[in-house]
């Protein structure tokens, strides 16, 4: 029994950490090597449960929990012990909520066998099923793309879009037969997935649907926002700073605008500094232009903290940006006010430098994880998808990546995508 004692605390305490290693994932407040601290102590407990004893006593019993952090956590032991038909089967048998917990050890695991294994679940009539596996084979980098075209079309949106986000750049027959519908889709997600791949193949047809996106207000609009963000010239960052104008958008365009990098649009972050309900949205974005760390005499000590929203309607639910801190205001516009002739109006800026493929490597390696997706995806549509840096995996293949990447990328230079759209 010390035994069942000792690999029960070890679940326990892997499903502790992998909830604890997925939230700094996508925090405002944890760098690639914060992150990977944590994932230190969750592998570590996941090495205890690399027994096979543990196996009938242990990890069965917690695939009937209800929490997706547990069954990650058994399933990835379950593999690393060599369980793979069996993993398989748990999968195939769970629904479609657990389903994802058992996905994401299915994304992460490196046992032997296991991707093809899973397009052999590719070819099974159960479209969750198949959009579940999909994801995971996208994540691992393990689907041929002639299997990524058959997707393009699958019934289940969520296929589709992993599919067209994978295949960066976009075979030419894709570009010319399903694009265009593709681009007018009925489903946001769909359209959204469609400006990104297609923007990563070259296309101008793209940016015209984001633009038109962006003008309109289309529902689904953030992802459109961000590309527009990354990609535009001074004209769609004047685009994106007219949209501020409406409460209900803001938070989504002050997220956009902190990957703009243009002056106007530091400027604009700077009058939303003293906002309640978006200032620490809006300081995230300035530090994010400017390479101000919004730390010391720059952020609001605790005890100064504007009062929560009495808004009846404003959601309970915590939101990373929870954690971002309070900016100051007359310090950061004090500093603004010496720092602005160090900014050409007519550059874009990423950490307070210049943008290049450089600076952008060393964002990547240093921003918060976070912000790391939407730098990954901008690396991956101006590399036409040649270099994919996975921000959701351990930090061990991700540093390979970004290992990889950098040197390619090292005369990458600060050009509107317009102007390299065919």
């Amino acid at each position: 029994m010390v035994l069942v004692d000792v690999w029960e605390e070890h679940l326990d305490e892997a499903s502790f950490h992998w909830e604890q290693w997925e939230r700094a994932l996508v925090a405002p407040d944890f760098t690639l090597t914060e992150t990977a601290e944590r994932e230190e102590r969750l592998l570590a407990h996941l090495e205890g449960l690399g027994d096979a004893a543990a196996l009938p006593l242990v990890l069965r019993p917690a695939f009937d929990s209800e929490e997706l952090s547990r069954q990650s956590a058994a399933t990835y032991a379950l593999l690393s012990l060599g369980g793979l038909d069996e993993s398989l089967a748990r999968f195939l048998g769970a629904s479609t909520e657990a389903r994802a917990g058992i996905r994401r050890a299915l994304e992460l695991s490196e046992a032997p066998g296991l991707g093809a294994q899973l397009r052999e679940v590719l070819k099974r009539n159960d479209l969750d099923a198949q959009a579940h596996v999909l994801e995971a084979l996208v994540f691992r980098q393990e689907v041929p793309r002639e299997i990524l075209a058959r997707f393009f079309t699958h019934d289940e949106p969520r296929a589709r879009m992993t599919a067209l986000r994978a295949a960066m750049p976009l075979p030419e027959d894709a570009v010319s037969r399903l694009l265009p519908a593709l681009l007018d889709s009925a489903h946001p997600g769909i359209r959204a997935a469609a400006m990104e791949a297609g923007l990563a193949s070259g296309v101008r047809l793209a940016w015209d649907a984001c633009r038109k996106a962006v003008q309109r207000r289309e529902p689904g609009m953030p992802e459109a926002l961000t590309l527009l963000a990354i990609g535009g010239a001074d004209a769609d960052t004047a685009l994106l700073v007219e949209l501020l104008q409406s409460p209900d958008l803001r938070p989504d365009v002050l997220w956009a605008l902190g990957f703009s990098g243009r002056v106007r649009a530091v400027e604009a972050c700077l009058e939303y500094l003293a906002e309640p309900s978006v200032a620490r949205l809006a300081g995230e974005a300035f530090s994010s232009m400017t390479g101000l760390l919004l730390e010391g005499a720059y952020a609001l000590p605790p005890r100064s903290h504007p009062e929560p929203s009495d808004d009846p309607d404003a959601s309970l639910e915590p939101k990373p940006e929870d954690d971002l801190p309070w900016p100051h205001v007359a310090a950061i516009t004090a500093w603004w006010s010496e720092a602005r002739k160090r900014f050409d109006k007519g550059a874009r800026y990423l950490l307070g430098q210049p943008f290049s493929g450089s600076v952008l490597m060393d964002a990547l390696e240093s921003s918060p994880m976070r912000r790391r997706h939407v730098l990954a995806r901008e690396l991956a549509i101006r590399t036409r998808g040649k270099h994919v840096i996975p921000t959701r995996a351990f930090s061990r293949r991700q540093r390979v990546a970004l290992v990889n990447a950098r040197t390619d990328c090292a005369h990458m230079r600060d050009v509107p995508l317009i102007h390299t759209l065919r």
